[in-house]
């Protein structure tokens, strides 16, 4: 039997925030049973978390007002409590999603509130530095509620980490990049800049296919997941692009509830996709078909309000979701033939955000 290990960013302050900052736990691979959920570092809405890859750096967005939040670095004790490193400003106001290269050596952090993606430096230590790049986007969207402005919400490697793309719920575009490691602005712009999502559906989060030919959306706004074709053709002819095959929604057919869409995740072997609705309060299941299109399975309830976030365990065999609003995380078992989940068991968790696996 292993143990798998993880961590919990939460909401301290706004937004129903009840925390006091990163939690950890650990969890029984064979029965999906949670242990020791415990404070490993307080910081104030260490929202969302990642890990380097060598697990021995864990990094944390600080989405606070003002005109620039931060972002924490932190080393990963043997016992797994986080001490901190240092802290650096994220490049702009309210910073809500941060993802590392597989290298170890750069941090995209994503901040809503800016509209700004920005590229910090990691040094051999784990720490990091000041931003070294910042793209700033620009553009509204038809909703006027949330759509008033750019608002950068997630950044995306592909899986050889070659290219990858940011998401623009204020202005319904997904922007897309190639990663030279070599320049000082690292995140260079495809020749076809950007894929548009349909007005009004505010893209959100996005993931990769682990075979890479294939890309997969989920918009926030009308609770929708946009297929995209991905090829490059190299020096030759256009380079990296995308092509949209499909767009799918996450909800029931003719299901008509409020709802908005938050976390997108697929499984190790591509054969399922998974997406949570607010709202509707469910995890959607989608079967992924061999032309990259997805198959509406079912939306499974999610255990709890306002499923903010969820993850696949290592082993692919139980998925946890995360429940912002009603505190409490729910553990399911995950049927790998079927894709279907059934709830196992559930525990308090206050005001969590999102959640990663070491």
């Amino acid at each position: 039997m292993a143990n798998f290990s993880g961590y919990i960013g939460t909401y301290t302050e706004g937004s129903g925030g009840k925390a006091k900052g990163i939690y950890g736990f650990s969890m029984n691979s064979e029965t999906g049973v949670i242990e020791d959920i415990r404070l490993a570092a307080e910081r104030v809405n260490p929202s969302y978390l990642a890990l380097s890859p060598s697990k021995k750096n864990l990094y944390a967005v600080n989405e606070v007002g003002g005109s620039s939040g931060a972002v924490s670095a932190f080393s990963v004790d043997k016992d797994g409590s986080l001490t901190l490193l240092n802290d650096k400003s994220s490049g702009g106001a309210g910073p809500c999603h941060v993802v590392i290269h597989k290298d170890g050596a750069l941090a995209v952090v994503a901040n809503y509130s800016g509209g700004v993606i920005a590229a910090l430096p990691i040094d051999k230590k784990g720490l990091l530095g000041d931003p070294i790049q910042i793209l700033q986007y620009e553009g509204t969207g038809p909703n006027t509620g949330r759509q008033e402005k750019a608002h950068a919400h997630s950044f995306t490697f592909s899986p050889d980490f070659k290219n990858g793309f940011a998401c623009d719920l204020g202005s319904d575009k997904v922007m897309c990049y190639s990663f030279d490691k070599k320049s000082d602005k690292p995140l260079v712009p495809w020749k076809v800049p950007f894929m548009s999502a349909k007005p009004g559906h505010g893209p959100r989060h996005g993931v990769f296919h682990p075979s890479g030919e294939f890309a997969y959306v989920l918009n926030e706004l009308e609770s929708t997941v946009d297929v995209f074709k991905f090829t490059n053709d190299g020096a030759k002819g256009d380079g990296p692009k995308f092509e949209k095959l499909q767009n799918i929604s996450a909800l029931p057919k003719g299901k008509k509830i409020d709802s908005i869409a938050a976390a997108i995740r697929i499984s190790v072997d591509g054969k399922f996709l998974y997406a949570s609705n607010r709202g509707h309060e469910s995890i959607a299941v989608f079967k992924v078909l061999k032309t990259g299109l997805l198959e509406f399975i079912d939306a499974v309830p999610s255990g709890g309000i306002s499923p903010r976030d969820f993850i696949l365990d290592p082993s692919g065999n139980f998925l946890l979701a995360l429940h912002q609003r009603s505190d409490n995380l729910v553990v399911f078992k995950v049927n790998r033939k079927t894709g279907l989940l059934k709830k196992e068991r559930e525990y308090t968790v206050l005001s969590p955000v999102s959640v990663i696996f070491r």
